[in-house]
């Protein structure tokens, strides 16, 4: 890993420094690392809240109690979503 030793200060006003820490919270990063993307041409993606995985979860649950076909589809596009909130492709 590297060390990074090198301090960048930039002065911002409270409310930008309260915009750009919510942004850096939504991706689930550090506002360091969250500024280091931006300012290093990234765009970090942001994060789906932990309720969307259990509503996955609970579709699972469902297709259990259908018929086989329709089971599978709605598994399948359970895991499609998955896939999708987790940057697969």
């Amino acid at each position: 890993m590297r060390k990074r030793s090198i301090g960048i200060n930039v002065r911002v006003t409270v409310t930008e420094k309260k915009k750009v820490t919510m942004l850096a919270r939504k991706c689930g990063l550090s506002l360091s690392e969250y500024l280091r993307q931006r300012a290093l041409g990234y765009e970090p993606g942001g994060q789906p809240p932990k309720e969307v995985f259990d509503v996955l979860d609970r579709l699972d649950e469902i297709a259990e109690s259908c018929s086989p076909t329709t089971s599978a589809e709605i598994g399948t596009c359970a895991d499609r979503m998955r896939d999708l909130l987790i940057g697969g492709n």
